[in-house]
Order: structure tokens, then sequence, then C-alpha cells
């Protein structure tokens, strides 16, 4: 049925109110709200319509995406410093709730980088053979050298490396993404990292016979090589735990597994408890490849990257959980989430885990103020999926989304993911922030600000906030601007909260 456009009245605007909670944020929710997120990769050079032989691209025409994937993180002066493949770096000095961009001068390096602190200090490896150093995690980095190590026999080139310093000063590089099966290590000389000490030595090889979660679509059983990836060495109570990823990023099963060692170059055995981290449903889903650290208060943290995977393969997000040693002495990961979680220090006394039992309140949505296209409801924009979405029919000029709560509701965050349908950048189509608020009905025909995001000027593909708590039973998305020539599509709009028990 084709829906009448209609414009909001002033009478129907809310109030701006004070909208953001006053405290420092409590909470984080995956995908985290990384601003600035840049144009992919492979999608650089290509714009609509132009052939890529070397991709094959999901929907009907050829489409610019955005990305970002394969985090390394490291824990620094009380912030989480972040270096992803697509661009480098982000800082966030409020345990991970938010992120701000701070540009390197060495930036877009390959899948994925390599950064460590290692002695007084920063080391960071491209996807080559390149070596770099800076005083600080921000750089300004200048070139060491290139590693003196070359591919030959079984030894698969220089990708997916690992910088990994050691309690004793020593360095040592983890490095793998071939179909020369296996995560392979070697000892590097701690005052000239480009030297290697020792052979290169294969830590851990393909085994889908025995880890059958490793295969990935392309594999068969006659086959003896597969894919593994994103070396990354953990030290915990004098063990290493080495973890890598398999069955690849473009697929739901994409996994993470571990296996350890009392030495960094093995042998290795893996864990019993294997895959560390795989989740296949869901809106936060084919998570591996990443990072596990000692953060705040010492808390093991697993950063990764989640697949999106609408336009192109390589369209990802980062996501961030709660690891930990178990009473076995093996490495888990209390994960991958996707609903709101307590901070390092936030847990309110007496809650039994971080989650902070907040739930997605809302459900069916309608449009108000918008004509939807015939074949992208508004209910793809609650479907806790990222490769569905709801945009307004074209001319709309205020598009809105109402959705109604199956009871009322305390309201405690939102949640907007977007995406940028007709990015083009090599047609002066750009990112930028998206405009909107968040209205909540609290009483009959009485709607409530309580997200203000009208006078933005963030690039926020994933926006997250709390709110003051506030109850109410319906919730509506006002749509009041986007980038020049970006039609705004909503992948989810979720508003996070708990109903209200009535007697």
């Amino acid at each position: 049925m084709k829906l009448t456009l209609q414009l909001l009245t002033p009478l129907l605007l809310a109030p701006l109110a004070a909208l953001h909670a006053a405290e420092p944020p409590a909470t984080f929710c995956n995908p985290l709200p990384i601003p600035n997120y840049p144009v992919g990769f492979y999608a650089r050079n290509v714009t609509n319509g132009e052939p890529d032989a070397r991709e094959s691209w999901i929907l009907g025409h050829r489409e610019q995406f955005r990305e970002l994937a394969d985090p390394v993180v490291l824990w620094h002066d009380g912030k989480w410093y972040l270096y992803p493949s697509g661009d480098m770096g982000w800082v966030s000095a409020d345990q991970g709730a938010t992120w701000q961009h701070h540009p390197l001068n060495v930036r877009e390096i390959g899948y994925p980088p390599a950064v460590v602190r290692h002695r007084d200090r920063f080391l960071l490896g491209n996807n080559s053979a390149t070596l770099f150093f800076s005083a600080s995690p921000l750089g300004p980095f200048e070139k060491i050298g290139d590693l003196k190590l070359k591919p030959s026999g079984e030894v698969p080139p220089l990708m997916g490396k690992m910088l990994f310093s050691d309690d004793d000063g020593r360095l040592y590089l983890y490095f793998g993404v071939s179909e020369k099966a296996g995560i392979w290590g070697v000892e590097l000389d701690a005052t000239d990292p480009t030297k290697p000490l020792t052979p290169p030595v294969r830590l851990i090889a393909f085994n889908p016979q025995e880890r059958p979660w490793e295969a990935h679509g392309e594999w068969n059983q006659n086959s003896n090589k597969g894919w593994l990836e994103s070396a990354w060495m953990l030290k915990r109570q004098g063990r290493y735990y080495l973890t890598y990823s398999a069955a690849g990023t473009q697929y739901r099963t994409y996994a993470m597994g571990c296996s350890v060692a009392s030495s960094p170059l093995g042998p290795f055995t893996p864990q019993k408890h294997n895959p560390i981290l795989r989740t296949t449903d869901g809106l936060v889903a084919g998570t591996a490849s990443g990072s596990i650290v000692a953060g705040p208060e010492n808390q093991l943290w697993a950063f990764y990257t989640i697949r999106a995977g609408v336009v192109h393969s390589f369209e990802r997000r980062i996501g961030m959980d709660r690891a930990a040693i178990d009473a076995n002495g093996e490495l888990v990961v209390h994960g991958a989430t996707s609903l709101p979680q307590w901070l390092p220090g936030k847990t309110p006394p007496g809650a039994k885990s971080a989650d902070t039992g907040w739930l997605p309140v809302n459900g069916l949505v309608h449009t108000l103020g918008s004509t939807s296209a015939p074949n992208l409801p508004g209910r793809l924009a609650v479907d806790n999926e990222m490769r569905t979405w709801w945009q307004p029919a074209e001319g709309d000029m205020q598009p809105t989304l109402t959705s109604t709560f199956g009871a009322p509701a305390s309201i405690h965050a939102v949640r907007l993911i977007w995406r940028d349908v007709g990015l083009d950048t090599k047609h002066d189509v750009k990112p930028g922030p998206f405009r909107y608020r968040v209205e909540l009905e609290t009483a009959k025909d009485k709607w409530t600000t309580i997200l203000d995001r009208s006078e933005s000027t963030e690039d926020l593909l994933i926006d997250y906030c709390e709110c003051k708590p506030t109850t109410g039973t319906r919730a509506r998305l006002v749509i009041l601007g986007s980038p020049k020539g970006i039609t705004p599509g909503v992948a989810e709009f979720t508003v996070f909260g708990k109903t209200v028990v009535t007697k």
C-alpha cells in the first residue's frame, strides 16, 4: 500500500530538552560507534556502475562501501589506541564507550597492521615488509627499513603480521595469510627488528579434519590447503596464547581459535575449548580477526571484526567484549554481544554480569511523514540484521520511523546503524553526519526528545548513546539531514530499555 507523504508540523516537534545523561558513559554497545569510517580499500577507485574484476559485488549495481576491520589495540596510559585495517588510528579515553579519530602520518597499510610497544618505542608494520617506529602511539612514525625475511619453500609471504614484545625484551613476529596453510613465527633482533634471529617455523597448521570450524566454503576433502590468518599473541601467567582466525571473513562462520605453549615459538597445542569466538547468528556475526589485550583493571578484552557484507565481502565493522583465562587455564571470550554492556567499574552492586539487562523494546515500525520504497518496508530497520535496511522514498523531506512497544518501557539508550546509500566519492558524494532526533511518546500524543543529533557534525555510521531514563510507549526516529547526495538508510533503529511492570 502506498503511504501518503505528510510533513510533521511544528506542533508535533518535541521540545529540545537536556538529552544526554549528565554522567560519563557507563555502557558500550556493539558494533562500536567509531567515527569517520573510511571508504573500503576495494571501493576507493570504484564508483557506481564501473567494473571491478577483483571482487564480486552483492547489490545489483556496484557501489562504494565503508570498512574497518582486523583491530589491533593497545592499552596505554589509561586509553585505548585502535589501529584497524582501513585507516589509523582512533583513541578512546572512556574505556571504549566513545572514540576519536587521530589520523597518523602512516595510515592505510594493508590487511592488517601490526603495532606493538617495544622497550621505549612503538613499532608499526605494514602488510609487506616495511617497519616504522615512533616514541608515541600516535606518531609521527619514521621508517626503520624492510624485514630481511623472504618467502621461500613453505614459508608464506609476510602478510597478516603481528609483533610481540616479551617481558624479557625479546621481539617476535607472527604471520601467515596464504594457501600455504598455517601461522608462522620467528624471533627478530630486539634492537634492529628488520633482522631475523631464527629461521621461521610453522606454529599452527590448517587441520579441518580435527578442527572442522577452520574450513571455509571453498575447501574440500581433496585439498590440504586452508586459509589461517590474523595471528595474535597474548602472554598470561607465563603461558603463551596464540590466537588466529579461520573460515573466511566473508562468512558468518568466521571464527577465532587458540593454541597454547610455554615459550613464544612453541610447540603449540590447541586448546580443548575451540574456537574461542564464533558467532553465526544475529546482528553481530562473523566475529574473528582481532586482538586480545589486558586493559582497565587488568581485565582481558577481545577486539574483533564483524561481518556486514552488503555491498562487498570486505564490508566490515568492529566490536569488543570481555575475555578471561578460565579455571582450566584456557582463553575464553565472553561474547560476542549486541546489547549494552557495563564498562569496567560501572557495573551496579549486586549485578550478576556485565550485561545491563536493557533489551530492545521497539519492534513493529511504520512510517509517518514518509513514503517508503515498496521493497524496503520499515520493519527492515528493526530486524536485528545489518544486511537489510529501510530508506525513505525519493523526495521525502522529513522521513520518520515510528516504533510501537509491546508495553510501556523505561528507555535507557538508543543505537542507530546507518547505510549511506549512493556513496560515490569519485563524484563528490562523500560520507558525513546524519542529523536526526529520537523522540519518545511519554503520554498520548506527547513526544519528548531523548536523543538530539539535529546539529551533529560527527560522521557516525554507527551511533550509540545513553539517555536519561524515560518511560514511554512509542519511539520515533525523525531524520533531519544527511550528507549531500546520500540517501539515509536505516539498518537498525534500536531503543534499549526495560518493560515497566504494572500491578
